[in-house]
């Protein structure tokens, strides 16, 4: 009974000392859109819903502009009926062009310190301009553009080939030293926003992107996951096209070698279906299904290759190579990392078991 009692007693001193936002008196940005203006000025563009029963699913679109990220939630308050606030943001984006001339650093500093946001809120890169990706019509009319882009990364992540990111995750790779971080990219394809890619940073600067179709390997290399789609064409008179779906992916890494001349095995493993098949042989036949998974596994692992080969000519690591390496070598630093990195041996070995086969034969 006392410690119910304390525990009465504390929620009623927290209530007393916090400050709460009736909606009506605030107006809570869902998305941000950070771009360059002509004048080398930060535009921001803040997405606002709409507290309407009968107004389901509408917004105002707030913008202003400032010479500094932090200062633009001021501005565009100013100029509002209402105060902007950041505590429902679920979503950032930046324009590709403001990540290039400014710096990922620069631009997310205020965000690490803004106690408005929660740690879960998506960042993304926009090739092309923010505001064009948020004054898009987002194609169900029940939620606003910031909740459909949030939602788009989000089932890109659970269903799809979109490696895991958030601000707390995305901070923590990057302010590592020499920290290699990564963010979905977007595009708006006609009257669509489409995920792009992934864009690779290493510590500031935004160097290099992943494609959309390299997407699954990349995120089997940085995580284990348990769904994913992969497309490729089977090595027959028909070229035909086959739709494998990943039920379970994980990936090894062991360390061997010297601290000056280190090597690194990746073991992929990769259990999946049949989604799709336009092969005429039955897909009941196991030697057929062999085929299938020698020819995934010498094409997963050519890709893996060629991408982890570009890594290292552009001295990236987005796979966290240097901290599987330090493991093993305590007595290092990030300059001993940065001798060995470019022309480590990285080999890659690939696993693929087909589990089922669907019920496309």
């Amino acid at each position: 009974m006392k410690n119910l009692l304390k525990l009465m007693l504390i929620f009623f001193f927290l209530s007393g000392c916090a400050h709460p936002r009736v909606v009506d008196e605030v107006n809570m940005s869902q998305a941000i859109g950070y771009d360059l203006n002509k004048d080398n000025m930060i535009e921001g563009i803040f997405i606002i819903p709409i507290f309407q029963q009968e107004k389901m699913g509408k917004y105002q679109i707030l913008t202003g502009k400032s010479t500094a990220t932090s200062d633009i939630q001021a501005v565009v308050s100013k100029k509002a009926d209402k105060p902007v606030v950041l505590g429902q943001t679920r979503i950032i984006l930046f324009s590709e062009e403001i990540v290039h001339k400014i710096g990922i650093r620069e631009l997310t500093d205020f965000l690490y310190r803004e106690p408005q946001l929660g740690n879960r809120v998506y960042l993304t890169v926009v090739e092309g301009k923010a505001k064009d990706v948020l004054e898009t019509k987002p194609p169900n009319k029940n939620v606003n553009i910031g909740i459909f882009l949030s939602d788009l990364i989000h089932q890109q992540i659970v269903n799809w080939n979109g490696p895991d990111t958030n601000l707390h995750l995305f901070l923590g790779n990057s302010l590592e030293n020499g920290g290699d971080a990564y963010l979905p990219l977007f595009k708006k394809e006609k009257k669509n926003i489409v995920v792009s890619g992934v864009a690779l940073f290493h510590e500031n600067k935004l160097v290099s992107k992943v494609s959309s179709r390299d997407m699954f390997i990349f995120k089997t290399l940085v995580q284990s996951h348990k769904r994913g789609i992969y497309k490729y064409k089977l090595k027959n008179k028909m070229q035909s096209k086959v739709v494998v779906e990943s039920i379970r992916s994980s990936s090894n890494y062991e360390v061997s070698g010297s601290k000056t001349e280190p090597s690194i095995h990746i073991k992929l493993v990769i259990k999946g279906q049949i989604k799709e098949s336009l092969v005429n042989e039955t897909l009941t036949n196991r030697k057929m299904i062999r085929k299938m998974e020698r020819e995934l596994e010498n094409d997963l692992t050519q890709q893996a290759k060629r991408l982890i080969k570009e890594f290292q000519e552009k001295d990236i690591d987005p796979l966290s190579l240097k901290k599987k390496y330090h493991a093993k070598n305590k007595n290092t630093n990030y300059n001993d990392w940065k001798k060995v990195y470019p022309t480590m041996d990285i080999s890659i070995d690939t696993e693929v078991h087909i589990l089922q086969t669907g019920i496309s034969e």
